[in-house]
């Protein structure tokens, strides 16, 4: 099964309905998940007040590969000049709010969660319009930057995870919102330690590994923190088999939020370039992924790469 979420203006008919997002009420004769048979059908969900479609690809008709302004989307290779100008300079605006943002919880200023929405709004509409471009670029990021600009990144890939799963949007808004604030806690990092090129000895590794407790301690001080974001901030480097940390949790103590925090965490860690590394390909990336039996959970890896082969894989792979 292949799910691919396209604004409503792409629907055609013939294709199979596997989910609506926003206000929508289910013909009885047809049912939750559908094929679009007639012109009713269609002009319903073109003139409903619906934000987007998820069709299943292996059941009806698929979209051509636009964006939700009906231009060809564009890849890291096959982007202008120009296209890879206006999405680094995004990135650099959004890694700015995420640094003041971050920088601002980590000095214990009480800053409410809605200071967070428009930040994730507008990562939503950059996966919407051109995900593959948006995560190409953001794997290029300078030492600088680099914790602010991976934190976009995992922002970024759980709301497109989140959105191929069907979950509703104000959950997807708090992954988002997990997303930018899971490494928090290496703010308490050395910068040496932090940005070393070369191993990390047992005592710096240590160090290291407490900054999902560091983390979490600091976002518990703030008044509205979401226990969902809570949760990804603390646990991301847990795993399935109980060998990751802080705690050691293993199996069903590890939510699926959780689960998923860790797959976008880490495949974006092995994909992007750092000022000592070389950034891995996808294809790289995920093999390695699939072959650490008790890292992940496989059912939800799976999902999650079948949620990049439906729009973003070529501007990825």
């Amino acid at each position: 099964m292949v799910i691919k979420r396209i604004d409503k203006k792409q629907v055609k008919i013939g294709m199979f309905v596997e989910g609506i997002e926003g206000p929508w009420q289910d013909d009885p004769a047809v049912g939750r998940r559908f094929t679009v048979k007639n012109a009713k059908q269609l002009s319903a969900i073109v003139n409903g007040e619906i934000s987007g479609v998820f069709i299943n690809t292996a059941l009806g008709t698929n979209a051509p590969d636009t964006g939700v302004d009906g231009a060809v989307p564009k890849t890291i290779r096959t982007a202008s000049k120009e296209d890879k100008s206006r999405v680094a300079q995004k990135i650099s605006a959004q890694a700015d709010e995420a640094k003041s943002l971050i920088e601002g919880v980590f000095d214990g200023r009480d800053i409410a969660i809605d200071a967070f929405a428009p930040l994730a709004d507008d990562i939503g509409r950059a996966m919407d319009e051109n995900p593959g471009l948006y995560i190409g670029i953001s794997r290029l990021r300078s030492r600088d930057t680099a914790t602010f600009v991976h934190s976009l990144s995992v922002a970024a890939l759980l709301t497109h995870f989140a959105r191929s799963l069907e979950m509703d949007e104000a959950v997807v808004q708090q992954l988002c919102i997990a997303g930018i604030l899971h490494d928090v806690g290496k703010l308490s990092i050395p910068r040496e330690v932090l940005h070393k090129q070369g191993p990390l000895t047992a005592e710096e590794r240590l160090y290291v590994e407490q900054h999902p407790e560091l983390g979490y301690k600091i976002l518990q001080k703030q008044s509205d923190m979401p226990e969902l974001v809570l949760d990804i901030c603390r646990y991301h480097h847990e795993r399935i088999d109980g060998r990751g940390y802080p705690q050691g949790l293993s199996g069903a103590q590890i939510s699926p939020e959780v689960r998923m925090s860790t797959i976008c965490d880490v495949f974006d860690a092995l994909t992007s370039a750092r000022s000592y590394k070389k950034g891995w390909s996808s294809q790289q990336a995920l093999s390695w992924m699939m072959d650490r039996e008790g890292q992940f959970d496989r059912t939800l890896l799976r999902r999650f790469i079948l949620s990049l082969d439906t729009d973003m894989t070529k501007g990825l792979l």
